[in-house]
């Protein structure tokens, strides 16, 4: 691995504030494309009788649209656009949910997700991320607790091959070895920073041994 790439530790994120009582507990699922995300997301949304959103606003994840600034768009301007979507999503869910009288949420990636994708393309990028969100983090609410899954990179490479059509397309964009190390080496650093990330492993385990081992934990918790 590059040593100019990770680890991290140089860069600090900024205390983000803690999320009201009042509000619902968000639970996000993290991780490499193909890891099981969506699998688990399903499956603890079912078990728990709770709402399974994106952890961006479906307005902003439109085929085309997010193809484009997946694919095609300046890092930053994607960067920019896929935190804009996160912050609207999280205040969009604050407002349904207590509505709704929700106690907890699943969510499909979340703010981390954006951070995780240019912090493994460069340091320097995930520098410049932190310093922006400096200025306006108390806007900002990031989930209760965040389940990290690991699995190998030719275990995820095997899922991927498996999809089909656009999403195929899209996760194959970083479906590379180097890159799949850096991704994880950004959430170990994201741990060290905040206790609210942990790590559940996805490697030799079935979809329902996963979601056994993330329901213990949210139960701990909720």
């Amino acid at each position: 691995m590059d040593k100019a790439l990770a680890p991290f530790d140089a860069i600090r994120l900024p205390e983000f504030p803690i999320a009201q009582k009042s509000a619902p507990f968000v639970v996000a699922i993290e991780g490499p494309n193909g890891v099981g995300k969506s699998t688990l997301c399903a499956a603890l949304a079912a078990a728990l009788d709770a709402p399974n959103c994106l952890g961006t606003d479906p307005a902003w994840t439109s085929e085309p649209f997010k193809t484009r600034m997946i694919r095609d768009a300046d890092w930053l301007a994607s960067a920019l656009f896929f935190v804009s979507g996160c912050l609207e999503q999280m205040r969009i869910l604050n407002q349904t949910a207590k509505a709704a009288g929700t106690r907890l949420i699943i969510m499909d990636r979340s703010l981390w997700s954006t951070l995780a994708v240019h912090a493994s393309h460069s340091t320097e990028r995930l520098a410049r991320l932190a310093a922006m969100l400096s200025p306006v983090v108390h806007d900002i609410r990031i989930p209760n607790l965040t389940l990290v899954l690991q699995a190998s990179f030719e275990t995820c490479q095997e899922r991927i091959a498996k999809k089909s059509g656009v999403a195929r397309a899209l996760d194959e964009l970083t479906a590379t070895a180097e890159f799949h190390l850096r991704e994880r080496e950004f959430y170990h650093w994201l741990a060290r920073q905040n206790p609210t990330v942990e790590f559940i492993m996805a490697e030799s385990r079935t979809p329902k041994e996963v979601a056994v081992a993330a329901l213990a934990r949210i139960r701990q918790l909720c």
